[in-house]
């Protein structure tokens, strides 16, 4: 004999909700991710390894060498010379990493002896951090974007630097590279030896 359960707005409602929760919970966390590199199975340079890039050190590290791939750059540059290049950044390197986000909501109606009624409403948020395992089958936090330090500043020192022409297209040259604003950029004469 089968036994039918008498279906009301609560009940639907709590089917539904629930059904939308397991949902929830799954998407994130099914299928492979393609997107996303775990932060140690990485193939890391010596220059933004994350051992090497946090604080103070590793921003130093990194701005040393934007400036030398700067400086290897402008003086192939027709007319510019020798030249000196110093960057002002700010923050150290930034990694993003991948969250199962959970939420779910749900209302609850009291009724009370004297038949009085009360509605409140529910909802819940969590946030967890993806990780997967790196070659030696450690946890590893599953890496979405890299935010590279926001460069500040540039002045460049050139032979050629008192050529309005070469000045500019030093100028240019570092405002394509770094998408700062002209203002930000100082190109200069080197004084003679």
């Amino acid at each position: 004999m089968k036994k039918w359960v008498k279906w009301n707005k609560e009940s639907a409602m709590i089917v539904i909700l629930a059904g939308i929760l397991c949902l929830v919970v799954v998407w994130p966390s099914g299928g492979e991710k393609t997107s996303g590199v775990p932060l140690q199975g990485r193939d890391f340079t010596a220059s933004d390894s994350p051992e090497v890039l946090s604080g103070e050190d590793g921003l130093n590290l990194y701005i040393e060498n934007q400036e030398q791939r700067l400086k290897t750059l402008l003086e192939e540059m027709d007319g510019v010379g020798k030249i000196r290049v110093m960057i002002r950044a700010g923050a150290s390197k930034e990694y993003v990493v991948e969250k199962d986000l959970t939420t779910s909501t749900g209302n609850i109606t009291e009724s009370d002896a004297q038949g009085g009624s009360r509605q409140s409403a529910e909802s819940s948020r969590s946030e967890v951090s993806v990780y997967t395992k790196d070659s030696s089958g450690n946890d590893v936090p599953w890496v979405i974007k890299e935010i590279e330090p926001e460069i500040e500043g540039v002045v460049v020192a050139a032979e050629g630097g008192d050529n309005e022409t070469i000045a500019n297209e030093i100028t240019q040259a570092v405002q394509v590279l770094f998408d700062i604003p002209i203002h930000k950029i100082k190109v200069v004469k080197m004084k003679g030896e």
